[in-house]
């Protein structure tokens, strides 16, 4: 398969990043690792900032999130929440580098720091929106939804700090370990 030269731009970018920093990772450094001269990196994206608004545009995933709650959810606390576990890390793991380029250079892209903000916010907001509706429903007991929500998140967000930067090389903690051990205690909560 025929990667496209933008492609190639974004893949080292992504790299270089994740080795060196955004400071570390110079456009010259970019061009040879993509396998082409800087001439043709800033013919494509002008800059550095270009190459990360790029990586932005190809990793936002929020409609993602929208449509898997539209779509899979049954209305059955348990299995919709482990459900949403699974979708989210593998959303969040596919789109590890622009989160973890977002925690690792904070404050330098404002445009990076609304849309790492604007996930979580997004989901929650998704979440709440479940939560009231399950209350109603009665499938669970009277609970804020605002909280509720806000603790899903963070706990499943947690879990993925832990896998790619608390303990990236450490010991293995699987999905089905976190969803049994945490998930199962969460969803105890709201019965």
């Amino acid at each position: 398969m025929n990667v496209s030269t933008k492609d190639r731009i974004i893949e080292a970018m992504e790299e270089l990043v994740n080795e060196k920093g955004y400071k570390g990772a110079t456009t010259k450094e970019i061009a040879e690792r993509a396998g082409l001269n800087e001439v043709t990196l800033f013919r494509h994206f002008g800059n550095k900032k270009g190459i990360v608004k790029a990586i932005i545009k190809k990793y936002g995933f929020v409609d993602l999130l929208e449509n898997t709650i539209e779509e899979k959810v049954i209305w059955e606390v348990e299995k919709d929440l482990k459900m949403l576990v699974r979708e989210y890390q593998f959303l969040l793991e596919e789109k590890k580098t622009v989160i973890l380029l977002s925690l690792k250079e904070a404050g330098k892209f404002p445009e990076l720091d609304a849309l790492i903000k604007h996930i979580p916010q997004k989901y929650i907001g998704l979440l709440e929106n479940y939560f009231e509706k399950m209350v109603k429903k009665e499938k669970i007991k009277k609970v804020n939804p605002s909280t509720v929500a806000t603790n899903f998140v963070f706990i499943n967000f947690g879990y993925f700090l832990m896998k790619t930067r608390i303990n990236p090389a450490g010991g293995e903690f699987p999905i089905d370990d976190f969803i049994e051990k945490n998930i199962d205690f969460f969803i105890q909560s709201l019965q």
